[in-house]
């Protein structure tokens, strides 16, 4: 395997465990994906907003385990920094276009943003 290759799939096991936490309604699962510090946007009637990822994980636990499924449709690196796109559909949510913005610190991928744009909200 490459290093670019090898570098992929580093990042995109970050990704994994954002899917992953979602499926399971994981709290825990999440914080191994994202840095502390970490932040989830959006804009809504032409506002944005920004919160700390813990109201992500907030939002998992409450809707338990769910079916979630992606396709990555842009990895971008440079460096120690990537940038990752993905389209997710979460059974009892929607569709979603996610954004996720990642650092490497000791070897290690972390997600340290994410914006979404909604495609469709299930009902």
């Amino acid at each position: 395997m490459s290093k670019q290759s090898e570098k992929v799939a580093a990042i995109l096991k970050a990704v994994e465990l954002y899917a992953e936490a979602g499926r399971k309604g994981s709290r825990e699962i999440g914080q191994q994906a994202f840095t502390e510090q970490a932040t989830m946007s959006w804009v809504e009637n032409g506002k944005i907003t920004t919160v700390p990822i813990t109201a992500l994980y907030d939002g998992l636990e409450q809707t338990g385990e769910e079916e979630v499924t992606y396709e990555v449709e842009d990895v971008t690196i440079a460096g120690d920094v990537a940038y990752v796109r993905i389209s997710s559909t979460f059974s009892k949510l929607g569709c979603y276009d996610d954004m996720f913005t990642l650092a490497e610190q000791d070897g290690e991928w972390k997600i340290v943003s994410k914006i979404y744009h909604t495609k469709s909200i299930k009902k």
